[in-house]
């Protein structure tokens, strides 16, 4: 058996998640995340979310609770 590496990508189970919890009262969260990743954002803040969303299917999911009053959440891909 072989390890993945750059030829052979990670596999992920399907419907792996990931929590995040962001408390702040000033300053935003960026996140950078692989194409396939569903990136799902909840919680009160004022600032807004940034996300084009998946560019391709199957991957795992994101879920991010972002509670704030100033600053939002960014995610990039790639």
């Amino acid at each position: 058996m072989t390890k993945p590496g750059k030829d052979q990508p990670r596999k992920t189970p399907d419907g792996a998640e990931l929590r995040i919890t962001k408390l702040s009262l000033i300053g935003g969260v960026g996140l950078r995340v692989r194409p396939d990743v569903r990136v799902d954002v909840r919680g009160l803040r004022l600032g807004g979310v940034q996300d084009t969303g998946p560019t391709e299917p199957g991957g795992p999911t994101v879920r991010i609770d972002a509670w704030g009053l100033l600053g939002g959440v960014t995610v990039r891909r790639g």
